[in-house]
């Protein structure tokens, strides 16, 4: 999500009287799983939820399963993009099918600017239902999760609420995660639903890092943080480009690249492949 996008955004958003801006039903994403794979809903809608992935139900994985988490108003088709698709370049590196998957927790990409967004804490029962389903439904011992943007907090605190699901995650990939909360929040915090998570030193961040930061990777994963090594990224411009760190974690810092081109860039996701497959970057986390 680029800078003015988000800012049309925060603007709608500040129109809305109270935390209920931007709370409402989503329109439901689409779904492309095998006919084994359970029918998921989302915890507090009750929609089918979307997303892709897997073969055939015990199907050995040939290599670890990724679960891959989108950002706000987003849904699982940013890793599959025309041109820059995420899951392709995982394809090309000798994972299948069945190892690849990626959830919609969020409805559908592409509404208007002023449609539903969503919160970390209320999509926390969406995501470990779905990495449980995963790990099930590949027979798999573990799982790696790339996550994106909110996917980050969500996916830090589905594991924190979920302790015997993070010791079946074998490694997390947190790109440009507002772990430290986003200036674009500031003043918003109420007026639009998810940024009361997301300013800096909210009620959310203080607990999810722990006191003094002490909790910040999760604990027995290991962690890779992609974040802009320059200020490229809008979400943490100046003095906020640390947002992203996380205490304990490796990092791959890139220069001249935006939110989205962490994602997706070509250095990134030789990066982030490099650091699932084992050969982890030298440079640790602040």
């Amino acid at each position: 999500m680029g800078l003015a996008l988000a800012f049309v955004l925060l603007v709608a958003a500040a129109a809305q009287a109270d935390h209920a801006g931007g709370h409402c039903r989503p329109v439901e994403a689409p779904g492309d799983f095998p006919s084994g794979f359970p029918r998921l809903t989302d915890a507090e809608w009750g929609y089918r939820l979307g997303g892709w992935g897997g073969e055939r139900e015990a199907r050995p994985p040939a290599r670890r399963p990724v679960i891959f988490v989108h950002g706000n108003g987003r849904d699982a088709s940013d890793w599959d993009e025309p041109g820059q698709s995420v899951r392709a370049r995982f394809r090309a590196a000798d994972y299948r099918e069945q190892d690849l998957w990626a959830l919609s927790y969020n409805g559908r990409s592409g509404e208007p600017l002023t449609a539903c967004r969503t919160d970390n804490a209320r999509n926390v029962p969406d995501l470990a239902a779905f990495l449980q389903a995963v790990l099930a439904y590949t027979g798999a011992p573990r799982v790696d999760v790339v996550a994106h943007s909110l996917g980050v907090t969500l996916t830090r605190a589905t594991l924190k609420a979920h302790p015997a699901l993070a010791g079946r995650v074998g490694a997390f990939v947190a790109i440009a995660g507002a772990n430290h909360g986003t200036p674009l929040c500031v003043g918003l915090g109420r007026l639009h639903v998810g940024c009361d998570e997301l300013v800096p030193d909210s009620a959310f961040l203080r607990e999810l890092n722990g006191p003094a930061g002490g909790v910040e990777a999760p604990r027995g994963v290991r962690t890779l943080v992609v974040a802009s090594a320059d200020g490229s990224d809008a979400f943490y411009p100046g003095a906020w480009s640390g947002s992203p760190h996380l205490k304990g974690a490796r990092a791959l810092l890139l220069p001249r690249m935006g939110h989205d081109a962490l994602r997706v860039s070509e250095a990134a996701v030789a990066g982030y492949l490099a650091f699932l497959q084992g050969r982890d970057t030298e440079q640790r986390d602040p």
